[in-house]
């Protein structure tokens, strides 16, 4: 799993430069850097398209549902990197339906629990929460296993009682949901014309293949979108 080069050079091997932007919805000054939809959508589509699937067989490439939301959990947007498509108009993606709410809870899974000081992606975030994870001291504190026992069920996706939820691919609203298991990073800016000393701005997730594959795929388009996946 090689990282991409850049943006450019990926997406010209490809051929996607031309992917409608329109369906990767933004929310009012979405737009604005350093977190513009419309790059990360390309982005991801480029990354999907370079990554090997590990579920569909010898000699295919990945299909993911590609989801950005801003620092404070908002989601920016959601889309399938095969056709560009949303939720509500997939334009025939052949990306697991399934994998929606998945992204979109990865992204802020990943955004939730970084800071400026430091990163935690989702697959960190799922090793903290495991019994098994070999640490050697008493379980639930910082030394030992399990030190975050219980936190998938922290922040209910969409919680039913929540107010104006909308659908899932409702651009500005906050869906929430906690995922611990790789696919989702954060999002962080450049100290200097360089990655480090950079502040957190946001969270991308996808999912539609194997947990190796979608961590992959996200670490990619985070650094094809020329931002970085740690302070």
């Amino acid at each position: 799993m090689k990282p991409l080069t850049t943006l450019a050079t990926a997406s010209a091997m490809l051929g996607i430069s031309g992917l409608a932007h329109a369906q990767f919805a933004a929310a009012p000054g979405a737009s604005a850097n350093p977190l513009n939809p419309a790059v990360f959508q390309r982005a991801c589509a480029a990354a999907a398209a370079a990554e090997p699937s590990a579920v569909r067989g010898s000699g295919k490439n990945t299909r993911m549902w590609c989801a950005l939301v801003d620092r404070e959990g908002k989601l920016l947007g959601i889309t399938a990197s095969d056709t560009g498509g949303t939720p509500n108009n997939p334009l025939n993606s052949d990306a697991w339906r399934g994998s929606i709410e998945i992204a979109i809870a990865k992204a802020y899974s990943a955004v939730a629990f970084s800071s400026n000081d430091q990163a935690l992606d989702t697959r960190a975030l799922g090793l903290a929460s495991r019994t098994d994870n070999g640490a050697m001291g008493m379980p639930g504190t910082d030394a030992g296993p399990a030190s975050l026992w219980g936190i998938s069920a922290s922040n209910p996706y969409r919680p039913p009682l929540g107010l104006l939820q909308g659908s899932d691919d409702l651009v500005g609203n906050y869906h929430h949901g906690i995922i611990t298991f790789a696919g989702g990073q954060p999002i962080y800016t450049k100290g200097g014309s360089a990655c480090g000393g950079g502040k957190l701005v946001g969270g991308f997730g996808v999912s539609g293949d194997g947990v190796d594959e979608d961590d992959a795929v996200a670490k990619n388009t985070v650094m094809g979108a020329g931002l970085c996946l740690a302070p």
